[in-house]
């Protein structure tokens, strides 16, 4: 079967790890000081288990995306999605059902007087060479310039002021309270890192380095680096940009994926299973200086879409939608602007294939003249300018903080009046995933966990 297709380019990356555990389902209390013990990945609920059955860890995943460590730990595509979140911690967890678990803190409380969460850091809280995190670190993660100073504008839109109380208390003032835990800290661009000078890859606040490795790799052309750790298993991590089917057939033991070939291929190998994963991402439709958006289909005629635009699992975009009533958000419509036609086309982020499918079936529809996928800059301008006819994006179906992604949204496009926001397709990943292996958990926003990745630090 292999022989038929064609060869690839691709990257490797071999990872040793040994992290930190997963963190506790039972939700924190907002007036509880205690730190609670970090449980191990076995504390996890059932129901929030990819793989039911019991077996071997997980030692091999394949990714099927490029990986630049300069992202981390903000992800920009599915394979930095899954990477990162294994190696970089948010100071909570959110699982599946929606319940706060520890992370990087160990407890939390809310101070009424001042408005403000009192955040507690874990006693072992360590970066992967082994210094100890202290709560200066965690401010110091999210400013502008790693020193301690003006928080990012990512970091903005969910938290307003952060200051170091001691070693171990961090004071955090956030946009939006909830009943009773900082949920929105467990967003992966919170992640904690500590950029070194001359090390491509931040320090995540796991035990585990990533350094070049001299072995040899099994894939033509690939190129391996070993994430080096204290203790625990090794889990292997394989990249390659190519077709999928080549990472099955490299012996991996995890793929995430929405390729039709590649599922269909898996399904004629008995040594893996699949399984679909939650609605991550939804595909709408952002129509610049209109009073209503130029497209709103019926939800039959969205299910047609998904059937017929985009290749691999897809949906008619179910609502509600996250971004409908956000009253609280203080998130205005843009005020109404002159500006001369727009330019006849609908642009989509090049790397998001999804968004290329749905995007050449509304020209096929007549709904545009042509679809022009763009890259880095020149898509950031394209959006920020909004001088063309419509923009496909991709945004989370399930955020832990919708205020804040709304603002994401507007800071990208601040043209957009969210009522105008056309909901379309609801796409989401499956986990192929070798018999015989276990170990992987679905989080709130739909990403996963490996046990072997998140085991805990030996003592």
């Amino acid at each position: 079967m292999k022989g038929c297709r064609s060869t690839f380019a691709a990257s490797a990356f071999i990872v040793c790890l040994q992290v930190w555990a997963c963190g506790s389902r039972a939700a924190a209390s907002a007036i509880d000081e205690r730190p609670q013990a970090t449980p191990s990945p076995a504390a996890q609920p059932d129901t929030c288990a990819v793989i039911a059955a019991t077996g071997d860890a997980i030692t091999t995943i394949g990714l099927n995306d490029r990986i630049e460590p300069a992202n981390a730990p903000r992800p920009t595509n599915d394979g930095e999605r899954l990477l990162f979140r294994q190696l970089y911690e948010t100071l909570i967890r959110v699982d599946c059902e929606g319940r706060a678990g520890p992370g990087l803190a160990a407890a939390w409380r809310f101070d009424a007087d001042a408005g403000r969460w009192i955040v507690t850091l874990r006693e072992d809280a360590r970066f992967g060479d082994g210094t100890a995190v202290i709560a200066a670190d965690v401010v110091a993660a999210w400013s502008r310039e790693g020193s301690g100073g003006e928080l990012r504008q990512d970091v903005r839109r969910s938290v307003l002021a952060a200051a170091a109380i001691d070693d171990r208390s961090v004071a955090i003032t956030l946009h939006r309270q909830s009943a009773d835990a900082p949920t929105a800290l467990a967003h992966p661009d919170l992640a904690i890192v500590k950029r070194i000078a001359g090390l491509p890859w931040p320090l995540g606040t796991r035990s585990a380095r990533i350094e070049p490795d001299t072995q040899q790799p099994a894939l033509k052309n690939a190129v391996a680096m070993t994430m080096t750790a204290s203790g625990g298993g090794p889990l292997r991590i394989v990249t390659a940009a190519g077709d999928p089917r080549d990472l099955l057939d490299a012996g991996v033991d995890l793929l995430l994926t929405r390729n039709p070939s590649a599922l269909e291929y898996a399904g004629t190998l008995a040594q893996f299973e699949r399984v679909p994963l939650a609605w991550q991402r939804t595909l709408v439709l952002l129509t610049p200086g209109r009073a209503r958006p130029s497209l709103a289909p019926t939800e039959e005629s969205r299910q047609a879409l998904a059937a017929d635009a985009v290749r691999g699992d897809a949906r008619g975009a179910q609502g509600p939608f996250w971004w409908e009533g956000l009253s609280a958000c203080a998130a205005p419509p843009s005020a109404p602007r002159a500006q001369s036609a727009p330019v006849p086309r609908v642009v989509f982020d090049a790397s998001d294939a999804a968004a290329r499918d749905l995007a050449e079936r509304l020209v096929g529809l007549r709904h545009y003249q042509r679809a022009v996928g763009l890259a880095g800059d020149a898509l950031s301008q394209a959006r920020r300018l909004g001088g063309d006819a419509g923009y496909v994006v991709s945004v989370e179906s399930r955020p832990l903080d919708a205020c804040r992604d709304l603002q994401a949204l507007l800071d990208r496009a601040p043209w957009l009046d969210p009522a105008t926001i056309a909901p379309l397709i609801d796409t989401r990943l499956h986990a192929i995933v070798r018999r015989g292996r276990s170990g992987l958990w679905a989080e709130w926003d739909g990403g996963v966990i490996i046990a072997n990745a998140t085991a805990p630090r030996p003592q």
